[in-house]
């Protein structure tokens, strides 16, 4: 089944909607001084101030957290450290991963912040469907997992990923390549 996009530049937030927001999202509000992405950090921080301003409840999975932590850190040492520290791990154990990890630590707190914290046990997630949906192509297993908690808490789920198109939930994007596949 495929997924209903909606356009977040004229989405309107209801009260109390509970809005599962993807790792992407975090790296455009609170990005790596690497990899700033202007043109989708202000399309999605008007679309999260808006979110805030409607009391609408931003949720957030600590697997997403995790993949914001990695992902924000990688980010820095291939754009910054990657000649210094061909490895990723010898980066980690560095005094320059230090500085780099406090500030993902504090953007990682203020991002606590704005959420609700909700974490689904994995015997209650579908991890015969998440298997199925990776080895199909169509989503990596995170993914097809996040698809499985906004379906069961019936979240809608905030991101730019266009392979975010199957799975029978709601997603919100600006992404015009997921909102013309979703259709």
């Amino acid at each position: 089944m495929n997924n209903k996009a909606y356009d977040l530049t004229s989405y309107s937030f209801s009260s109390g909607e509970q809005i599962l927001v993807d790792t992407n999202i975090w790296l455009y509000l609170f990005p790596p001084p690497g990899n700033p992405q202007q043109r989708f950090a202000q399309q999605y921080s008007a679309a999260f101030s808006r979110l805030l301003s409607a009391k609408a409840q931003p949720v957030l999975d600590p697997m997403v957290l995790s993949e914001y932590l990695n992902r924000y850190c990688r980010i820095e040492w291939e754009g910054g450290f990657r000649t210094q520290y061909p490895r990723f791990k010898d980066f980690r154990t560095s005094a320059d991963f230090g500085l780099v990890a406090c500030t993902a630590q504090s953007f990682a707190l203020r991002i606590l912040n704005f959420c609700h914290v909700h974490s689904t046990p994995a015997y209650e997630l579908d991890l015969n469907q998440a298997l199925n949906d990776f080895a199909s192509g169509r989503l990596d297993f995170n993914d097809a997992l996040l698809v499985d908690i906004c379906r069961k808490k019936s979240l809608s789920l905030m991101t730019n990923d266009s392979d975010f198109q199957h799975g029978g939930i709601n997603v919100l994007t600006t992404n015009h390549r997921l909102l013309k596949a979703c259709l």
